[in-house]
């Protein structure tokens, strides 16, 4: 079932009523039975087999990891259930997603949100492990923590000590908490609606014919593609929290104003916050902390001096990590460029932080103040984050790679302003609907960038005002988004990973 349906609308109303209708003990029940359907009507009996095979093995490791933490028992035996559950559930995660690379003749098996269930899990299990967790007891109640609906699709991707308090207590109606659930809901179709999918449009005819076009369409395709991945997945990821809110559940957020970054490593930190979370504590620390890379790091220091040796271990944390996030997003080489593009990029910038400090004073402009400077790096930042995107959205590494050639050196700027634009699939009204999409959204994460909250200042206007405004961001949706056969209303990006 995709969020983007009239079943789910319906499936929403019918959780919702059944929810504050029985007892607040029971109320976590309602929404157990809710996920299980809800993923069974997206999957099918097959994918609630996966889920249910990752949440049984997880709960029994989990029991097993603790008892042998609460006994003392030996190093190498409390690494038995992390080693044999993580290998078979990331193993299992791995056949999913590369599939048709293992089995070409089978095709690609597609599991709805296999990762992000996948990655919550193990979390857990590692968390127990190290002791920073205890384990459920209640099998049910874990279930729910892993397959609670509203985060299933595309995440977040929550650490159970978060959530787990909140899921199983029973909340009670409040109309606020109500009012902004459903803004943050209405939000997030607006983003898909209203600039993903007339986005979509035009990417998807000029990266799959890419040869008839000259650098700058390239060009500005990869800067609506930019928009239009970000307005799709945070699009998603706010429906979600809006539920979520709805019931009393306050998942954790996955974005941050990720366009305002100054930096690589910045717009890293803003954007899907959860999953660089997941990385950076089960992998990034494991790796920088170990004994191998401290024996790196010593080595490096006496090869490159104390500054520069120093640098190694974090940084070949950091180049494993994006790594990780490359083979993540996909089997071919132009996603593995892509993870080792920003690995490298990001850890480069730690080496000649010294220098880029000197430039920041010699030239007076710094990313980190206001005016100017903050301008500067915010769109420094664009910048390579479009150029790294022709290796995420293009069909492999050569196309990606002819796509950069054709931008060097056939530009033909004459097709931003010859008509060429109205012939990728939106006409002139789509290009306008479009475009103020783009500036309401990021308008709004200009006011919370800024420390305001959009939601503050609509609540804070008169009822009328209120009714207006979401009046009229109902009806867009219903005429441009969910009536209009220009849009592609196609499921989420990350839907399927």
């Amino acid at each position: 079932m995709s969020f983007i349906s009239f079943g789910f609308l319906l499936f929403l109303v019918v959780v919702f009523v059944c929810y504050f209708a029985v007892p607040r003990k029971a109320r976590w029940c309602v929404l157990l039975a809710a996920s299980f359907v809800f993923f069974w009507l997206s999957g099918g009996l097959f994918a609630l087999s996966i889920i249910s095979s990752t949440i049984l093995s997880v709960y029994a490791s989990g029991l097993w990891a603790s008892a042998l933490r609460k006994k003392e028992a030996s190093r190498a035996l409390r690494r038995a259930p992390l080693a044999i559950c993580l290998t078979a559930n990331l193993g299992a995660l791995a056949f999913f997603r590369y599939s048709n690379v293992i089995f070409p003749s089978m095709g690609l098996l597609l599991i709805t949100g296999v990762s992000f269930y996948t990655f919550q899990a193990c979390g857990y299990l590692i968390d127990i492990y190290t002791g920073k967790a205890e384990a459920e007891r209640n099998p049910l109640k874990f279930a729910l923590f892993v397959s609670f609906f509203p985060q299933l699709i595309q995440g977040p991707i929550s650490f159970h000590s978060e959530i787990a308090a909140d899921l199983y207590a029973g909340h009670g109606w409040d109309w606020d908490r109500a009012r902004s659930g459903i803004q943050r809901i209405i939000w997030g179709y607006f983003m898909k609606l209203i600039v993903a999918d007339y986005a979509a449009v035009m990417i998807s005819s000029v990266f799959n014919e890419y040869w008839k076009f000259g650098g700058a369409i390239i060009v500005f395709t990869l800067l609506i593609y930019s928009i239009q991945i970000y307005a799709d997945f945070a699009g998603g990821i706010n429906i979600a929290l809006g539920v979520a809110e709805i019931i009393g559940i306050k998942p954790p957020e996955n974005f941050n104003q990720p366009f305002f970054a100054s930096s690589l490593a910045d717009f890293w930190r803003r954007w899907h916050i959860t999953l660089g979370r997941w990385f950076r504590s089960y992998m990034f620390y494991p790796l920088a902390l170990s004994k191998a890379l401290a024996k790196v790091g010593m080595f490096s220091r006496k090869i490159f001096g104390m500054r520069v040796g120093r640098m190694f271990q974090p940084c070949l944390a950091t180049f494993c990590v994006f790594f990780a996030v490359g083979v993540w997003h996909g089997a071919g080489t132009d996603t593995l460029v892509f993870g080792m593009l920003n690995g490298t990029l990001i850890s480069l910038s730690l080496f000649m932080e010294p220098f880029f400090e000197k430039l920041r004073v010699r030239t007076r402009i710094d990313g980190k103040k206001r005016g100017f400077g903050r301008v500067f790096a915010a769109l420094r930042t664009l910048a390579l984050i479009m150029f790294l995107r022709y290796f995420l959205r293009a069909a492999s590494l050569s196309d990606a790679l002819m796509m950069i050639k054709r931008t060097a050196y056939h530009p033909r700027l004459y097709e931003l302003w010859d008509g060429t634009l109205l012939d990728l699939g939106l006409g002139l009204e789509e290009y306008i609907v479009m475009s103020a999409g783009v500036v309401i959204l990021f308008l709004r994460d200009f006011i919370t960038e800024t420390g305001r909250k959009c939601s503050a200042i609509i609540n804070n206007q008169k009822p009328a005002i209120q009714f207006v405004l979401l009046f009229g961001a109902f009806l867009a949706l219903l005429i441009y988004g969910i009536f209009s056969s220009d849009a592609i209303q196609n499921d989420f990006i990350y839907a399927q990973f």
